[in-house]
């Protein structure tokens, strides 16, 4: 018989231990899962509560502010998720950036946060499925839950704002939209740059080669975006004044310029590149423009008003540049032309297709009249993209690259001929044989 133990948990002594581990585990979990959710919330009732007091005189926290900006909120805060809306019967798609890059900074950090406390026990092999997994799962799953349970709170017909949204769609876009952000932010400490890093040269090359091009084409578009928009100062300033003449409602109307503002940089690099924006009927290109009815936006008064000037072509000049930047980088990479003309279509395929989905989330649906919809058009800018860079990169891929040099050799000894060893004759052996032979002392 085997001796009884002496703790009745000595049989099960491991259960203690992994609930100990699960613990801690699943806080961590529930903490990356809901702290984004809450504290996006939280944010945009304070905003719709401070935006509503300064619009209507009262104090934040009076009646009936409180309650307005908390039902407002439910809206607010699927917009900021890129969910689409309707708003009193009229769909609303084209929804600020500016707020959305907002929150998936805080889903990335709090999400890297939470792998980091997780990764204790975590093997360098099984990094990525233990720790990352998890965590991207749980921030996505909240998200979702969260857009499909504010699309089910939407009550168009009672609430203050008569705001509706699919649920089904709501789930969708949120959770994707956590989903990407949190993989964002699990990248470093998990070692999934480390495992990128094993691709071949020219691949990782070209992904970062077009990522720097991507950020050139950007910061390309809001330095044009800026130099408009100084130039139209007086027009911007005049919508300001006629729509919202009030401190309260100006500074809320600021607030829903600065939230449009990554919109219009979009708008901006896609009209660099060439296949330029629409706004309704209103339509702007380098090449060409159709004049007509605006939004009572301040961003709007940008829109054409006429034809573009002779030398808008000169725009053209930028993407060049860029790509022909890009070609000159790859130029000394590898010395087989094939394999730098593949690194440049990566780098291409990397501008064109972020572009493109930057495109995608830049425009939308505007109500039914005359403004609807506003169109960056995502397929073309994904051609221009490739093409700007794609193209003048190989030439200059190719015709600059640096020539190998020639390997230094010594110059080459000269070989001495050999000394031809001449025979000798027959007479010549017998005359020195007669040379050496003494005379007989006879003769004589």
């Amino acid at each position: 018989m085997s001796a009884p133990a002496k703790d009745g948990r000595a049989e099960t002594g491991a259960e203690p231990a992994a609930s100990d581990a699960v613990r801690p585990r699943l806080a961590v979990l529930a903490e990356v899962a809901l702290v984004p959710v809450v504290a996006s919330y939280l944010a945009v009732v304070v905003l719709a509560a401070l935006i509503t007091a300064a619009a209507s005189g009262t104090t934040p926290g009076g009646d009936p502010g409180l309650g307005q900006a908390l039902a407002t909120g439910v809206p607010l805060w699927l917009a900021v998720h890129l969910v689409p809306l309707t708003i009193s019967g009229a769909p609303l798609g084209v929804l600020p950036l500016a707020p959305a890059i907002g929150v998936g900074v805080l889903i990335a950090v709090v999400a890297r946060r939470g792998v980091t406390r997780l990764r204790t026990a975590a093997t360098e092999a099984h990094r990525w499925t233990s720790c990352a997994v998890p965590v991207v799962a749980a921030v996505a799953a909240a998200h979702a839950a969260g857009g499909v349970l504010a699309a089910a709170l939407l009550t168009p017909d009672t609430a203050a704002v008569p705001a509706d949204a699919s649920p089904a769609a709501a789930g969708v876009v949120a959770g994707l939209l956590a989903a990407v952000a949190a993989g964002a932010g699990v990248v470093g400490p998990c070692g999934l740059a480390a495992q990128l890093a094993t691709l071949p040269d020219w691949l990782c090359r070209g992904l970062r080669v077009g990522l720097a091009a991507t950020a050139a084409l950007v910061a390309t578009g809001t330095a044009v975006l800026l130099i408009v928009l100084l130039a139209h100062a007086d027009a911007v300033a005049a919508v300001f004044t006629g729509v919202a003449p009030e401190a309260g409602s100006g500074a809320g109307l600021w607030l829903l310029d600065v939230a449009y503002l990554p919109n219009a940089v979009v708008a901006a690099v896609s009209w660099v590149l060439g296949p330029g924006y629409a706004v309704g009927a209103v339509s702007a290109a380098p090449t060409g423009a159709v004049a007509g009815l605006v939004p009572p936006f301040p961003l709007a008064a940008l829109l054409p008003a006429g034809a573009p000037a002779a030398w808008t072509g000169l725009v053209f000049a930028l993407p060049l540049a860029v790509g022909t930047l890009v070609g000159w980088t790859l130029a000394p990479s590898d010395p087989d032309t094939a394999t730098r003309l593949r690194t440049v279509a990566v780098a291409a395929g990397t501008v064109g297709l972020l572009l493109a989905v930057a495109a995608v989330l830049a425009g939308g649906r505007l109500g039914t009249g005359p403004f609807d919809p506003v169109v960056v058009p995502a397929g073309w800018v994904l051609l221009a993209g490739i093409a700007w860079i794609g193209v003048p990169g190989a030439v200059v891929a190719v015709l600059a690259a640096p020539v190998p040099p020639r390997p230094v050799t010594a110059p080459a000894r000269p070989v001495a001929e050999p000394v031809p060893v001449v025979g000798k004759d027959e007479d010549d052996d017998e005359e020195r044989v007669e040379a050496d032979t003494p005379e007989d002392p006879q003769q004589g």
